[in-house]
């Protein structure tokens, strides 16, 4: 009789132990709540925690399987305001550096406008550090020197570009015909990103952007600026500081925060 019990007993051990094993897609990564798997990587003996209304330097990288598709500078500090986060940072203590493996339709949740990536995988790796949180929001720079810091990184990290009378380009496509000039009737496609890789514009899901070259108010000034000698089927990666895109008051339709450089990538259709 107490071996029969001793055999159920250890029967029952290893069928939890599988079901727990199958429901943990991630074997060295720890179960955190619906869609979210987290491992620590590296630690150190710290109290501060991260709350509501603390603000906080860290750097977030979101990757679907080996490609980039986000980054959040350390330099741009979360505010109380921003919650987007809460979902990683409240696994983690000053210090902590930590990986998470995060369903993509709970990222999308988090982060809306990540609904507009194309994603490759149905799990996110995200790699993330915190530095420090704290509750004195003097410690955080001005928006317009944490532009200038942004900037500076993305620059020296991703891109070698022309600069032109305050911004800079990068050609991606050599184009034929007629250069764009004062009066040129133009249709043009773009993307649009902020530096952390977000897209928050795109005229290939609607139609073209058409309008005649030099019309005032029709394109920000950066734009008009990177335009100006383009030709048909010439492609182009612009970044513009906010001095010549949106400006210290942001897109009247609050989707570009103010100091806020903007990136477009974009296509000549036709110049006529």
């Amino acid at each position: 009789m107490l071996s029969k019990i001793f055999y159920k007993s250890i029967f029952i051990i290893l069928l939890f132990i599988f079901l727990f094993s199958c429901d943990n897609k991630f074997p060295e990564y720890k179960k955190q709540d619906i869609g979210i798997y987290h491992k620590l990587i590296s630690f150190e003996e710290s109290t501060e925690n991260y709350r509501p209304n603390k603000y906080v330097k860290a750097s977030i990288q979101f990757f679907d399987n080996d490609k980039l598709i986000y980054k959040h500078y350390k330099e741009d500090v979360l505010k109380p305001a921003s919650h987007n986060f809460d979902f990683l940072l409240t696994y983690l203590a000053s210090g902590d550096s930590a990986s998470f493996m995060i369903d993509k339709s709970m990222l999308i949740k988090q982060i809306p406008l990540l609904n507009n990536v194309n994603f490759k995988s149905k799990f996110i790796r995200a790699e993330t550090k915190v530095y420090e949180y704290f509750s004195d929001g003097n410690n955080v720079s001005d928006d317009e020197m944490i532009e200038q810091i942004l900037l500076k990184r993305y620059m020296k990290e991703n891109v070698k570009a022309t600069y032109l009378n305050g911004i800079y380009k990068v050609k991606l496509n050599e184009g034929k015909g007629p250069s764009i000039k004062q009066g040129s009737d133009i249709r043009i496609h773009y993307k649009a990103f902020f530096i952390n890789r977000l897209q928050f514009d795109n005229t290939y899901k609607t139609k073209d952007f058409r309008f005649t070259y030099g019309t005032p108010g029709q394109v920000i000034k950066g734009l008009s600026i990177a335009l100006k000698g383009m030709k048909k089927g010439e492609k182009a990666k612009i970044i513009i500081p906010s001095q010549l895109a949106f400006g210290e008051e942001g897109s009247s339709t609050q989707v570009v925060p103010p100091f806020t450089t903007v990136i477009y990538e974009l296509e000549i259709v036709n110049v006529k």
